[in-house]
């Protein structure tokens, strides 16, 4: 059969991100036989022409809509991206009735809200890769797939969904469908993942819901042999790890670290990581290995806050993260998340306090947090008044502590991101312009920007 699959995301601020979940379920199809085209709209500055195009062209018998976010996460500069998806849903439903599958990340946190907004049928919540081809398989044969796992569908307005199964890692993503160099030239870096699945359990967080709660650790050969496939084939010469954690747990990260010493794959990269556990050997390390900058999850600077949040390290483990990666000259930054549960002044003073003194290259701070279903900020919301009872998420809501006026929070936060030279703050565009990114981008610098600002 012939899939489209379409890439709906088209946000580049702070750069553009290629869709590496089609990817992996291009593989898949591919795999089974199928012939697949990926149709990506992040560089499209008209939605609806390319959609013509590739349905009069190509002429799919299914089609998959990926959504990566529904929104840009960024109190106070929101950006709400579902009617601009709608837009391409209506006008495919227009131009065909072939079957439409919607997927990804975004839309596996509000299945059925998505589907209602769209009006659209079916959809899968989770990982992809299995369930897509297997669902293209038993529409190819003719056979019943209402038994799938992570399908979803609405039948007459009534929504249902099957158990969300999280299988083994796929070996690689088919990059053959993305225009790697773009990607390259425009963000500086491509994406490759390690592991899926987070253990942690921060009040926000949308991980576990995405890829489960348990870690499936990728073979840390087969990395390195798709590291050097990119650089190889696609002359990708800068990756970064997509994954939650890319230091937990240690002795993986030590031994991708290894791995890549050995083999020498010719592509530097960055990640996330998490301050916890944290050493100057596994620091050294990382560098040594051509890590050009690692991102702490940090979230705040007052033992009171990380709590509210759900994490499981302290200031204490922040400065460590901190001071490792400085004595071994390894940049990093740290995300915080100003004005989430039990935030006041006091606490506010011990964030700053902290960041002060801690010597990090960057700090990206966001004020306020995304409130996302089943998660435990959304019953603290609920419980705090932030939030009222019934109130659909799918259209950005966003957590602030009560125990702080928002107007004094914001101009604090810029009153003190202001004075301070590594402070990034996207809210209020304080040193994250996108021309600056741009620009940057367009002499030739590869992996992360926040080290040059």
């Amino acid at each position: 059969m012939k899939i489209l699959l379409i890439s709906v995301n088209n946000e580049k601020d702070p750069y553009p991100v290629a869709p590496l979940g089609a990817a992996y379920v291009a593989g898949a199809l591919k795999k089974s036989g199928h012939n697949v085209r990926l149709l990506d709209q992040c560089f499209a500055e008209d939605a609806a022409e390319p959609v013509r195009a590739s349905l009069k062209e190509f002429r799919p018998d299914i089609i998959g809509i990926s959504i990566r976010n529904v929104d840009n996460l960024t109190c106070n500069r929101s950006v709400y991206y579902m009617p601009r998806i709608r837009v391409i849903s209506d006008l495919i439903k227009d131009l065909t009735d072939v079957p439409v599958v919607v997927g990804g990340s975004g839309f596996s946190l509000f299945p059925e809200e998505v589907l209602q907004y769209l009006e659209l049928e079916l959809g899968i919540v989770g990982e992809g890769e299995n369930a897509f081809a297997s669902l293209v398989d038993a529409l190819s044969a003719g056979e019943n797939f209402r038994a799938i796992p992570n399908l979803c569908c609405r039948d007459n307005g009534v929504f249902r969904t099957n158990a969300v199964r999280h299988e083994d890692m796929p070996l690689r993503p088919d990059r053959s469908i993305l225009d790697n160099g773009l990607y390259m030239k425009a963000g500086g870096m491509a994406n490759i993942q390690s592991k899926r699945g987070c253990p942690f359990a921060c009040t926000y967080c949308t991980y576990p819901s995405i890829e489960g709660s348990q870690l499936r650790l990728r073979e840390v050969g087969e990395v390195v042999e798709e590291l050097v496939e990119m650089h190889r084939e696609y002359s990708l010469d800068h990756a970064f790890f997509v994954d939650d954690i890319f230091n937990f747990p240690a002795d993986h990260a030590v031994s991708l670290c290894e791995q890549m010493l050995r083999k020498s794959p010719g592509v530097s990269w960055s990640c996330f990581a998490t301050p916890k556990g944290m050493t100057r050997e596994i620091a050294a390390l990382m560098k040594k290995a051509g890590c050009l900058g690692v991102e702490f999850g940090s979230d705040a600077g007052s033992e009171r806050t990380l709590k509210g949040l759900g994490k499981n390290f302290t200031p204490a483990d922040i400065a460590h993260a901190a001071d490792c990666c400085k004595k071994v000259d390894l940049p990093n930054a740290h995300y915080i998340i100003i004005g989430g549960p039990d935030e006041e002044e006091s606490t506010l003073r011990e964030t700053f306090g902290l960041f002060e003194k801690t010597g990090q290259t960057a700090v990206i701070a966001m004020v306020g947090v995304r409130i996302y279903p089943n998660t435990r900020l959304r019953e603290r919301a609920l419980m705090d008044g932030v939030l009222e009872k019934g109130r659909d998420l799918l259209s950005p809501v966003f957590y602030i502590s009560p125990l702080i006026d928002s107007e004094k929070l914001f101009m604090k936060v810029a009153e003190h991101a202001g004075k301070q030279d590594n402070w990034v703050v996207p809210g209020l565009s304080i040193r994250s312009d996108s021309n600056m990114l741009a620009s940057l981008r367009k002499l030739g610098r590869k992996g992360p920007l926040w080290d040059m600002l």
